[in-house]
């Protein structure tokens, strides 16, 4: 079998379609982060932030339990007992929330146009923090979030989202990722839903603990409930993104893990990053034979290096020596 996986797209949609135009694949995954921006209009994208960012703000000093829209909400029903400027925020808060939400939707639909005209293959995806839940969009049945799909002999189940809010988005309709700690117990639904599913390929937006999830500055950011899983399990294959900064593939004990960093462009902590990364990874009795990591920009599309899996472990050919990409990063131990 061989797949195409690719992750936080970000509105690549032009990338998107030289993939499923220039590629052969017997399935496509994506895993989350598909969208970047709930407007076409930087205006509108300040000022949802903007509100949304001031009514979290508010809520947590009033200890209120809310997503901003129902604050929002709670405000317009209630008038006489918040300020009319407050008032005026609700009213222009909820606006915005449902003007990002019919532009994410509408681009949802142009994903799924750009699918069904050029993808000769199956094709499945996750939600990432930057996107709704894909069930409210033309998306929904290659959703691959809290699913399972076999293909090939091969069992595919899915996860998305993250911990961590995403200013700019419609919160209420967003993926929650159901991990926390109370009374010193650790509760994960993925972890749960991974070890009721028992897949041959974990799809994941947000990294396992330890596993290509570290942020400079900050450190490891991955669930504590999939890695505890994937300690007590060897899937084939465990593709994640979300971190573009811990691109890599890992061998643990018979277990890949690989993050070819981001697809589409994106300003991070670590500055802009261009992306176009993509992987190509090969399959033969339920076991990961071969791994290419390929990069897409300036028109051109390019394989950086293959990665075989043999028993002495990872090895590594280098394509494109003055790639920014080497072995020696990419290939962990």
């Amino acid at each position: 079998m061989k797949i195409i996986y690719l992750t936080d797209i970000h509105d690549g949609l032009n990338g998107l379609k030289r993939i499923l135009t220039e590629t052969e694949a017997d399935m496509y995954l994506f895993s989350g982060d598909i969208i970047y921006k709930a407007f076409f209009s930087d205006d509108r994208i300040i000022d949802f932030c903007g509100l949304q960012e001031e009514f979290y703000a508010m809520m947590n000093s009033g200890k209120e339990e809310l997503k901003p829209f129902d604050f929002a909400t709670k405000i317009i029903r209630f008038p006489n007992k918040y300020s009319k400027e407050l008032n005026d925020k609700a009213i222009q808060y909820r606006d915005l929330f449902q003007r990002a939400a019919k532009t994410m939707k509408e681009k949802y639909a142009l994903i799924e146009a750009l699918v069904q005209k050029y993808s000769k293959s199956h094709v499945l995806t996750l939600p990432g923090n930057y996107d709704i839940d894909l069930q409210y969009t033309a998306l929904y049945e290659r959703d691959l979030h809290r699913k399972s799909f076999d293909l090939l002999g091969l069992k595919f189940s899915g996860y998305g989202g993250a911990p961590i809010p995403t200013s700019g988005i419609p919160e209420k309709l967003a993926v929650v990722f159901h991990e926390y700690l109370k009374n010193g117990k650790n509760y994960s639904e993925p972890g749960d839903f991974f070890e009721e599913e028992k897949p041959d390929i974990c799809v994941i937006h947000n990294p396992a603990y330890g596993y290509l999830d570290k942020i400079p500055g900050i450190g490891h950011v991955g669930s504590q409930g999939i890695r505890s899983y994937l300690d007590d399990n060897e899937p084939a294959l465990v593709v994640s993104g979300h971190v573009h900064e811990d691109q890599g593939i890992i061998r643990k004990k018979n277990t890949i893990f690989l993050n070819p960093s981001n697809f589409g462009a994106v300003d991070s902590i670590a500055g802009f990053q261009y992306g176009g990364y993509y992987a190509e990874v090969f399959l033969e009795n339920k076991k990961v034979t071969q791994v290419n990591l390929n990069r897409m920009r300036d028109g051109e599309n390019i394989c950086l290096m293959n990665v075989y899996n043999k028993e002495e472990g990872l090895v590594g050919e280098n394509l494109h020596p003055n790639s920014d990409v080497d072995i020696e990063s990419f290939v962990r131990k």
